[in-house]
Order: structure tokens, then C-alpha cells, then sequence
């Protein structure tokens, strides 16, 4: 409920302070923008809500683009740029959860460390250069419209729901809240739930995931950047925690989850709309991240009572 307030509390002093806010080509493109970090928060979400963390999902988005583009420049066609695209996005997640699950690594170190080896690898792809993408089915999942509602957020919408039936109505889903519940999954291990074999399946899904994101950028930006995207994995982790999904796991939802990539997505919006500049942007980013983290530190230690 504080976020629904918040979130019309925003939308309501935004519209005051600029007209522009409440047209309907502004509030697509809104929508859009979040479209392309909601797919990844979704399944974020589920990513603690299990116990993990990862922090490779921006550097995954952008070598999917990369590759999806230098895969049209060299004459594939599209369903085969974008199976490639995300196969590699999917090994990536593979590589992710295998180290953490059955290595017993710690998440951070390995997707902190996964970032830098993707990166590097969309360089080579590239060879440094910004690919432009195709004319073609690439170009139009990112730009194009379907029933004047953006294809991007279409996808969104769709990756919420599978996300949010898979948390609560599947075997799958009541496991991850279970391996999340306790410390390392101790007491899932016990009751008999596959907890390596779980994890390992989150982050595939962060991967494949990130990977579906990065092809609608590249589509909607019309290239594919390897130095794109930098950053981006913070504003989804800060739209993820604000919606109330727990750092320790165990507990979080994908509704409170758009909601929070969505109030992101208007503050931002309004920054750009009047101008404030990039420091403006860094110094909400930030702001909004540490605010949520205090708010699940305070949440879990239930407010200050021990």
C-alpha cells in the first residue's frame, strides 16, 4: 500500500510539474523503458527470494544485443540471431548457478566476476565496435507496437505472469521460498528439496532472462553496444528491494516488484522531462537504492526491535 501512495504521489507531483508527463506518447515510452528492467527484475525477484544475488544480468543484457547484432550483420536471419543470442545468455546462467550451487561459491564473487568475463567477451564480438542491428523482427520486438501498446511491455507483462504463477503455484516456487527461508537452505536441504538443482535453475532463468531484455534493446536502440547498459543491474536490484523482496530471501512478490520498477521508471522519466541532467539521475539511483536497503534492514529486523 505505500508504494501504490508513493507511486501516485509521484505521478501526481510529476504531472504538476510538467505537462508533458501525462501525454500518451510519454507515458508509452515509460512503459517501455521499465519494460526492458522489469523482464530482468521479475525473475530477480525470484533470484532472492531463493537466496541468491546476481549481478552479471546488465553485463548478460548487454553481450545478448551484441551478439544478436553482429549475428544479422554476418547474414543470419532473425529467429536464428535470437536463438543464439539467448543459448549464449542461458550457458552464461549455467556457468552462474553451477559455481554457486554445486562449487559452494559465494554469489557475489562469481556474478561480480562472470560480469567482467562477459563483458570481455562482448568487446571480442564486437571487436570494440557499436554494431548496428538489421532492419527486421529484431527491430520491430523493440520498437514495434501491438494494439498501440508497446511489444516490450507486452513481453513484461507476460515475463511477470510466468514469473509470478511460477512463484506461487508451481513445486518450483514453494521450494525457492523454502531454500531463501533459512540460512543456506539448511532446513529445505533437510525436508528433502533438491536445493542445488533449484539454484541452479534461478539462474539459468536470470540469464535467459537478461538475455530476452538485452535482444529488445538492441532492437529498440538499434544496436548492440558492448559498453552498453553499465550499471543498469543497481536500478533493477533498487526497483526489486523497494518492492518489498527481501536481500536475505525468503520473502518478496513480483507485484510489489513492478511496482517498484515502475516508480523508478516515473522519477526517472520526470528527471529527463525537466532536464535535470545525468548527476540528477546517479544521485536518485543511489539515493533509491540505499533507502531500500535500509528499509529491508529495518524490515527484517523487524523495525528496530530485537
Amino acid at each position: 500500500m505505500g508504494l501504490i501512495g508513493a507511486l501516485l504521489g509521484a505521478g501526481l507531483i510529476v504531472s504538476q510539474l510538467t505537462p508533458y508527463f501525462l501525454r500518451t506518447q510519454n507515458l508509452l515510452n515509460v512503459g517501455t523503458a521499465v519494460s526492458f528492467t522489469g523482464i530482468v527484475a521479475a525473475i530477480t525477484t525470484a533470484v532472492l527470494i531463493g537466496g541468491g544475488l546476481d549481478l552479471s544480468i546488465a553485463a548478460v543484457m548487454a553481450f545478448s544485443g551484441t551478439i544478436v547484432a553482429v549475428a544479422l550483420d554476418n547474414g543470419l536471419s532473425d529467429p536464428v540471431a535470437i536463438a543464439l543470442a539467448l543459448a549464449v545468455s542461458a550457458l552464461v546462467g549455467l556457468g552462474n548457478g553451477g559455481l554457486i550451487s554445486y562449487g559452494g561459491i559465494n554469489p557475489f564473487v562469481i556474478t561480480v566476476g562472470m560480469q567482467f568475463l562477459v563483458r570481455g567477451c562482448a568487446y571480442l564480438v564486437t571487436d570494440g565496435r557499436v554494431v548496428r542491428v538489421a532492419d527486421g523482427g529484431v527491430r520491430h520486438l523493440g520498437q514495434g507496437d501491438l494494439w498501440g501498446v508497446p511489444v516490450p511491455l507486452w513481453i513484461m507483462m507476460a515475463v511477470f505472469g510466468i514469473v509470478g504463477w511460477l512463484l506461487h503455484t508451481t513445486v518450483w516456487g514453494r521450494h525457492w521460498y523454502a531454500i531463501g527461508g533459512t540460512p543456506g537452505g539448511a532446513m529445505a536441504r533437510l525436508a528433502g528439496i533438491p536445493v542445488k538443482r533449484r539454484r541452479l535453475q534461478l539462474y539459468v532463468l536470470s540469464a535467459l532472462a537478461s538475455g530476452v531484455s538485452g535482444v529488445l534493446v538492441a532492437g529498440f536502440t538499434t544496436v548492440g553496444d558492448a559498453n552498453g547498459l553499465a550499471g543498469l543491474e543497481l536500478s533493477i536490484l533498487a526497483g526489486v528491494i523497494l518492492g518489498g523482496t527481501a536481500l536475505t530471501g525468503g520473502r518478496g512478490t513480483v507485484f510489489g516488484t513492478l511496482l517498484g520498477v515502475v516508480l523508478i521508471g516515473i522519477i526517472d522519466n520526470a528527471i529527463q522531462l525537466l532536464n535535470y541532467g545525468i548527476a540528477a539521475q546517479f544521485l536518485f539511483l543511489g539515493t533509491a537504492l540505499l533507502l531500500a536497503v535500509i528499509f529491508d534492514h529495518l524490515r527484517t529486523q523487524g523495525w528496530g526491535k530485537s
